[in-house]
């Protein structure tokens, strides 16, 4: 069976636009051409993919499939003519970089800022994603890197160290908790109501490990996406937080908020790169995961 690229971007402007007019005057192509390319491709496939309606089209399930397959493949042979730019080139082309909150507030700036000097003619396509959608990414083809913290490791994926932290709880500034000397554990702190992070989050799918092992719950009151959002709460008394120490420190003269250490060994937390496939990485992605990696 071969159905080539022009019907595959036909079929994805018909998916977007669920006209095939609309479809053929923004491609600037007869509609009955497109109407045609429309039936080959169910013909290719022996399944119906569009539902004809007397005002558009209605995609199947698998017109909904095909259509997101084609998106990724014609977005992958765009990728294709930016990397062959690249090594034309030598240090040019777009790096789609995924990571994690963490990852973005406490390293990235002064590492990116620094390689964008280095690499000017190299863009960063930068997103903030939970460690479970920095995967997702990249086993979609979305992202060519990614920073993730917590996590078994995928075995098609390759892992290379990248920073660590240390994760703390974040008290309202009364909290009982700040009279304690030292580090507290984690089972102390689980007789307190928590902010949490959103599920996906690396730290959150950690401490609901945590808690589970300990055998107590985890009094989860909120959950939210942001760091920012989540001192909020904490400094509201809604809850405590463990979060990366130097997202609690410099926000102390600003909130009515404090660290207090975690005695747990796994608050030490690894930060890691991963790649989907290291041998075919673009030379922009390959500049960037040794920069990022040094």
């Amino acid at each position: 069976m071969r159905v080539d690229l022009t019907s595959l971007s036909l079929f994805a402007t018909v998916a977007e636009e669920r006209n095939i007019a609309r479809a053929a005057a923004k491609r600037n192509i007869a509609a009955s051409a497109v109407s045609k390319r429309m039936l080959d491709l169910e013909l290719a496939y022996r399944t119906p993919l569009l539902q004809r309606r007397s005002k558009g089209v209605d995609l199947t399930p698998a017109g909904e499939a095909l259509a997101r397959h084609a998106r990724n493949l014609l977005e992958l042979v765009g990728r294709i003519g930016a990397d062959m730019s690249a090594f034309a080139s030598g240090h040019s082309g777009q790096v789609r970089l995924s990571a994690n909150q963490s990852a973005i507030t406490q390293f990235l700036p002064q590492m990116l800022a620094s390689f964008l000097a280095t690499y000017p003619d190299i863009e960063i396509e930068l997103a903030e994603a939970t460690t479970a959608r920095s995967l997702e990414m990249l086993e979609d083809g979305l992202a060519d890197l990614a920073i993730v913290g917590w996590g078994d490791e995928h075995p098609d994926m390759t892992y290379i160290p990248f920073r660590s932290d240390n994760l703390a709880l974040a008290v309202p500034a009364a909290h009982p908790l700040t009279e304690r000397q030292g580090a507290v554990s984690f089972a102390e702190a689980l007789g307190f109501d928590f902010v949490g992070l959103e599920q996906g989050s690396s730290i959150q799918a950690r401490l609901n490990a945590a808690a589970r092992q300990i055998g107590q719950p985890l009094r989860l009151k909120l959950s939210m996406s942001s760091f920012e959002g989540i001192r909020r709460m904490v400094e509201a008394g809604i809850g405590i937080a463990v979060l990366p120490v130097s997202a609690i420190e410099p926000y102390m003269s600003a909130l009515a908020i404090q660290p207090v250490p975690l005695a747990d060994s796994w608050a030490r937390r690894e930060l890691r790169i991963v790649c989907k496939d290291l041998k075919a990485l673009p030379l922009s992605a390959a500049l960037l995961r040794s920069w990022l990696a040094a």
